[in-house]
């Protein structure tokens, strides 16, 4: 388990134990989530600069940029894209850490990138959506939403489905940028959808978990968890599974949407869970990471 930390370093963790393998330092706090790509772990640091290390704690390369690095990279095609707060996304060669092309906003780029089959998308402190070419690294189209887009959009057939701080879900036609449908919550949309089956799971800051059509943008239903969700949901096929601001971890059903179970950690979880072999991990601000049973 791979797990990067505001004490400056990347975490290696045993995942059945929980054991501290090793620990990789760079010189600022880690919002990035690290990727793993083939033998690699590739994550970026507030200290500006991305960072490539092996499965045994091992510098492989950096790319440094001018701004904190606060998107999550990803990896499609051998090459590594990521976001910076020097208003750029960026295309790498995932093996060496050279660039292969920038692209400019006119904002922070916090967003994690969502690739399609010729274009990537990111969202932009500037309020802005952006489709870039996937090739040259240039731009194909922008959405305007009215505030920051932190939120990372997802891909579900023709559909972007993205959330904004300005209380709204879009959803975008991917090929020209066109709103498609809109959702709107009571306040900002930091967390990141997630699509399956059809079905959109994403939290707002107005304390909800919504369950959306991605289609039609049709409300399914809502959850009221009691305090603001930044955390992207993992869902499974039988349960949904996020953090909160109050510091728990929540599992609903996903047959019918009732509470499955809450776990209460000792400060607000804005870490989003990843499930794996019937075990939830997720790290919380109490400086602590945990394996739940699903």
């Amino acid at each position: 388990l791979y797990v990067g930390v505001y004490d400056n370093n990347v975490y290696a963790l045993d995942r059945k134990e929980g054991d501290f393998r090793w620990k990789y330092p760079t010189d600022g706090g880690i919002a990035s989530r690290p990727f793993v790509y083939k033998e690699l772990v590739i994550f970026g640091s507030e200290d500006r600069i991305a960072y490539a290390v092996s499965r045994s704690g091992r510098l492989v390369w950096t790319c440094p940029t001018q701004g904190r690095i606060r998107s999550s990279p990803v990896v499609e095609f051998d090459h590594a894209f990521f976001g910076s707060d020097d208003n750029h996304l960026y295309a790498v060669n995932a093996q060496t850490g050279r660039v292969i092309w920038r692209f400019e906003a006119l904002g922070s780029i916090r967003s994690t990138p969502a690739l399609g089959e010729e274009l990537v998308f990111v969202g932009s402190e500037d309020g802005h959506v952006y489709a870039v070419d996937l090739s040259s690294g240039s731009q194909r189209w922008r959405f305007r939403a009215n505030r920051a887009v932190t939120s990372s959009a997802t891909i579900f057939e023709d559909v972007l489905i993205v959330g904004s701080s300005d209380r709204t879900i879009y959803g975008l036609e991917a090929k020209s940028g066109y709103s498609i449908w809109r959702v709107r919550t009571g306040q900002a949309v930091i967390s990141s959808p997630v699509v399956v089956n059809g079905t959109v799971y994403i939290g707002s800051v107005d304390n909800h978990l919504y369950a959306i059509d991605a289609k039609s943008g049709r409300v399914q239903w809502k959850f009221d968890a009691g305090s603001q969700i930044v955390s992207t949901p993992a869902v499974t096929r039988d349960a949904v599974y996020f953090g909160t601001s109050a510091g728990e971890v929540v599992s609903l059903s996903r047959k019918d949407k009732k509470l499955r179970w809450k776990f209460k950690t000792g400060g607000p979880v804005p870490s989003s869970p990843q499930v794996v072999d019937n075990v939830v991990y997720i790290g919380s601000t109490d400086h602590h990471v945990y394996a739940l049973p699903a």
